[in-house]
């Protein structure tokens, strides 16, 4: 079923005890279609420290920072580590904010100073920083050396497409989402298999002009692995270009188009590591269309009922 990441939705818990302040955020927030927000309120911290799980982010309200709220944020931290955390402040001392940041704050702002464009992009880019900031603390080097979670391709691509939307928007490039239900879950590490699905996304948009689709697709394989698949409607790649890509199971690749992929050789390297491969080739009517297939020994089917399964956004 083919869909657009426009219905994709960003989940946000907003903790702020002031009403009104919470009604005026939740109605900014609520208020966007592309990409639209989910908000979750929380009328104080405590309850929000309770419920601080699956959310894309958190906006932690407070007055001010100061000895009391500033333990806060390491707590909230502590307790939504791969969440990204906003904090919206009434006002505060440079000081005081650069503390929060280092105690693990993605961003502060200040109420007075916001609005409701302003809001949803910093969310925005908060999370896409938490995403980067999480992949360069993964652990394991070697070929092989992940941690094997159970996780759901679906939701590793929805979570992906979201990162990219507004790049996406930026370049007036529609990102289409083409995934079969049923689809098996994959055993990797949540932040190898977004960048793969990341990278692989952001390279299909730089290279697509302006009113051209980027697709990513997922099924099985007849060897009973799994592979992902965008497809652009780019400017293409020459024959070499598209030979460079898994030419030998060797080295990453290195400049597969004119002006290099982005991250791509990162991204041959993430797929390597799982056992499996990419390949490069000319999508129909032109464009590239690049595919990551996953080994068999990396499935895990959805009815295997000892098997728990972990959402990735």
């Amino acid at each position: 079923m083919q869909n657009s990441i426009d219905a994709a939705v960003i989940k946000v818990l907003l903790i702020e005890p002031n009403p009104v302040d919470a009604s005026t955020f939740e109605g900014w927030l609520t208020a966007a279609k592309s990409p639209a927000f989910k908000v979750e309120r929380a009328p104080n911290f405590e309850k929000g420290l309770a419920q601080a799980h699956h959310f894309d982010a958190i906006l932690l309200g407070m007055p001010m920072i100061d000895v009391e709220n500033l333990p806060r944020v390491s707590r909230m931290r502590d307790a939504a580590p791969a969440t990204s955390l906003i904090v919206l402040l009434g006002h505060a001392k440079e000081t005081s904010m650069l503390e929060a940041l280092r105690l693990g704050a993605q961003d502060l702002l200040i109420k007075g100073e916001l609005d409701e464009t302003t809001l949803r992009r910093r969310i925005r880019f908060a999370i896409t920083r938490k995403h980067d900031e999480r992949l360069h603390q993964m652990p394991g080097e070697r070929v092989g050396d992940l941690p094997e979670e159970a996780l759901d391709v679906s939701d590793a691509i929805g979570s992906a497409s979201l990162v990219l939307q507004g790049y996406a928007a930026t370049q007036r490039v529609r990102l289409r989402i083409d995934v079969p239900t049923g689809l098996p879950h994959l055993k990797s590490d949540r932040d190898r298999l977004r960048q793969i699905l990341i990278n692989l996304l952001s390279n299909a948009i730089q290279f697509t002009p302006a009113a051209g689709n980027v697709t990513v697709s997922a099924g099985p394989t007849d060897e009973g692995g799994v592979e992902l698949c965008v497809t652009d409607t780019g400017i293409g790649m020459s024959k070499s270009q598209l030979a460079m890509i898994g030419r030998d199971g060797g080295g990453p690749v290195l400049n597969i188009r004119e002006s290099g992929g982005r991250g791509l050789p990162l991204t041959e390297y993430l797929i390597r590591q799982h056992g499996g491969s990419m390949k490069g080739e000319t999508a129909p009517g032109g464009g590239t269309k690049i595919t990551a297939t996953f080994p068999a020994e990396r499935v895990v089917q959805r009815t295997d009922p000892n098997t728990k399964i972990r959402k990735t956004g």
